[in-house]
């Protein structure tokens, strides 16, 4: 069976990341027992109500945010708070509310113990919260007062321009707090810390974790390791509740266009993977908890009068282990054994009596017990539940290739991910060819069944970049060859395409604001510094851009003849851009990558961290590097040319197509009526030729091959379109 002409699908590489959950070593004579009503996996449809509640009746939030119940639920394996921009606003007690936030509270609460977290923040200028605080109201006494322990608080977008928020979106940021004091003796006021993630916040999961260890000392630790300690400013010895809230800071106000609102609702939601708790009890030497677990229990079976199962057990000591079969009401056999203290895999059979029907419903158990008790006092289950149980079909053998992709960059092995069906152990043969020349194959054996086979196949060399090249596939028995292929696959009109294309031309550029159309000029009265300024007809506002390759280019101001450059290679947010008479170092050199709605983020290559920023958005003021943020509109840049005839009140136009990739049809716009539009494919050839009738052109692509493409406009923006 040949395939031409497949949707053009990408490749998704999936990167597992272990994350760090151990608790702190408790003191001698003391372990860690998990406190389960203040724990949760978030592994269900909604939120346990018996642990958790949505809101408290005593704050809704800090204007403009206000706490809405839609923007909680639990998907996906997570607890997930989105904000979002409210459609009309809300006055409550004088207060005005644009935006929803979340909160969601512990029922039960705790005083000393180990708290943690591991959570992924939202990509907002809203807050993602993990903390606790007391109820004032519960105290007497002296004790009327309020103590709070932030584990963690962080914001995912700087709205406001200030370079502290920075930091604060890159570090785990925690407080101690005391106040509402009745009593003149009990202090007020706040103790903090921080500690570097490595990355924003909203990058990636992390563990955030405290160990409240007495009234005048918590412990502070990051993804498993410690990383400070802090006294706080009063005792802390009240009860505290866990809240978990997305919130919002007067110091980080919302700003259209600039708070992250407009992005996707992923990257407005805050996700906790699951929160733990543990306190601190009597080790009595039995070597911690029971526990026990089903390793791979098939959910498919057939018909049978006996199943074998693997089964994780911890054992505090000597310990009975029992697995069960049951039918959707039923209980069907049994089988026990005992293990030893300690830990390990224990296979299990359950004989039955009679062959169990075929059909749904099927569900194992198991448990681990004390010797001589029974299922009542049992210290840990697990169940697996929706077991089907049908009769063994005769499997036809079959391969295709799962989801090929149609454009390739050069490398030396390329994996494919085979779809099959073997009815007996096989051979996958997958091999790469141009032109109906062979280049090169991989086989690999697949035992009876189905299911998915990654063959990797190495080449001689890199293939050269073009079009013709093809995938081939087939399935055979063991030691035979292709002659005697029991099923085929073929993937044709293959194209290997460059991995770094060049984004820019090189030539003469305006170097333009995304936001208005102030240009980036370099003159002798700035002491050459680079700066803002309003359009006009002068060669310090051009820039040549030569590149270098990968693309890195010089950029050197037409004015002066001197190159753009971060002067001293210095490397840190706030730091000065200029020109140089050479361009011989890294820190004159700058490396372009796409950024949004057509722009440009350029970054000095001796420090990529960084990117050419319109420091806080100010007009008429010198640039400056701060760290890079593809989506942030002070770094993105338009790259107009300066032979594009066009008048200056229109200079803030770009060229660009969407959509990319497309099927049928696709738009471009930036040109200007009369300018000539063709595409060409990789060999260079001319497949379509347009004149534009005005500065948005929509074209007809449905009868091109798919594959990769080049848009020319008018000889001087080159664009490439991915057709489906």
């Amino acid at each position: 069976m040949i395939r031409i002409n497949k949707l053009l699908i990408l490749l998704v590489f999936c990167i597992s990341i272990v994350q760090l959950q151990a608790q702190p070593t408790p003191p001698n004579g003391k372990k860690w027992e998990k406190v389960e009503a203040l724990s949760d996996e978030f592994n269900g449809n909604s939120l346990n109500t018996s642990k958790w509640a949505v809101n408290v009746s005593t704050w809704i939030g800090r204007p403009p945010g206000i706490f809405k119940k839609n923007a909680v639920k639990v998907k996906d394996g997570n607890l997930q708070f989105t904000a979002y921009k409210l459609g009309s606003s809300e006055t409550v007690n004088g207060n005005v509310y644009t935006h929803a936030g979340a909160l969601v509270r512990a029922l039960k609460s705790q005083t000393y113990g180990y708290y943690e977290c591991r959570m992924k923040a939202n990509k907002t200028f809203m807050s993602s919260t993990f903390w606790l605080i007391n109820k004032r109201n519960e105290g007497s006494g002296c004790d009327v007062r309020v103590t709070e322990l932030d584990i963690t608080e962080t914001v995912g977008v700087n709205s406001n321009g200030a370079s502290w928020v920075n930091n604060t979106i890159r570090n785990m940021n925690s407080n101690t707090h005391s106040r509402g004091t009745v009593c003149n003796n009990t202090p007020v006021g706040q103790e903090g810390g921080k500690a570097g993630l490595g990355e924003p916040s909203w990058k990636g999961y992390h563990t955030y974790g405290a160990w409240w260890k007495s009234k005048d000392e918590v412990l502070f630790y990051l993804d498993g390791k410690f990383v400070y300690k802090i006294k706080p400013p009063a005792d802390f010895d009240l009860p505290m509740y866990l809240r978990l809230v997305t919130e919002t800071y007067d110091w980080n106000p919302p700003k259209s266009g600039q708070d992250g609102m407009n992005d996707t609702a992923a990257n407005r939601t805050t996700y906790y993977d699951w929160v733990h708790t543990y306190k601190l009890v009597d080790d009595n030497g039995s070597g911690g908890e029971d526990k026990v677990t089903f390793n791979n229990a098939p959910t498919t079976i057939t018909p049978q009068t006996n199943y074998t199962f693997n089964v994780d057990y911890k054992a505090a000591t000597n310990r009975e282990v029992v697995v069960e079969f049951w039918s959707s009401t039923n209980w069907l056999g049994q089988q026990q054994v005992t293990v030893p203290k300690g830990e390990g895999t224990q296979s299990i059979t359950v004989n039955l009596s009679n062959t169990p029907a075929v059909g749904a419903g099927y569900v194992y158990k198991v448990h681990i017990r004390p010797v001589g008790t029974t299922w009542r006092d049992a210290l840990d289950r697990d169940q697996v539940n929706n077991v089907v149980i049908e009769n063994e079909v005769a499997l036809d053998d079959k391969v295709t290739f799962k989801t090929p992709p149609l454009t390739i960059n050069p490398a030396n092995a390329y994996t494919f991910n085979m779809e099959y069906s073997a009815s007996s152990e096989r051979e996958i043969v997958v091999s790469f060819w141009k032109n109906n020349n062979w280049i090169a194959s991989k086989v690999e054996k697949v035992s009876k069944g189905s299911g998915v086979k990654a063959v990797t196949v190495a080449l001689p060399s890199s293939p050269a970049i073009g079009s013709g090249y093809a995938y081939k596939t087939h399935i055979r028995p063991v030691g035979t060859n292709w002659q005697q292929a029991l099923d085929n696959d073929q993937v044709n009109n293959v194209s290997v395409v460059s991995a770094n294309p060049q984004l820019i031309a090189n030539g003469s550029y305006y170097i333009t604001s995304s936001v208005n159309n102030q240009r980036l000029l370099s003159r002798n009265i700035e002491n050459h510094s680079a700066r803002m300024h309003d359009p006009a007809d002068f060669n310090d506002q051009k820039w040549v851009f030569n590149h270098l390759g990968d693309n890195v280019y010089t950029i050197k101001n037409s004015g002066t003849n001197r190159y753009l450059e971060v002067p001293f290679a210095k490397c840190g947010n706030g730091e000065n851009v200029a020109t140089w008479t050479s361009a011989t170092d890294d820190h004159k050199k700058w490396k372009v990558s796409q950024g949004i709605n057509g722009a440009y983020v350029l970054k000095p290559i001796h420090c990529l961290q960084t990117a050419l920023d319109r420091a806080a958005g100010a007009n008429n003021a010198n640039v400056q590097i701060w760290e890079s943020d593809s989506q942030n509109n002070n770094q993105n840049w338009k790259i107009i040319a300066t032979n594009s005839n066009r008048l200056n009140k229109n200079l803030d136009r770009i060229a660009g197509l969407y959509p990319n990739p497309a099927k049928d049809i696709v738009t471009v716009i930036g040109q200007y009526k009369g300018e000539k539009i063709i595409i060409y494919n990789l060999l260079g050839e001319v497949v379509s030729s347009i004149v534009s009738k005005s500065d948005k052109e929509e074209i007809s692509v449905s009868s091109l091959e798919a594959g990769v493409y080049i848009i020319s406009i008018a000889g001087k923006s080159k664009l490439q379109l991915i057709k489906e």
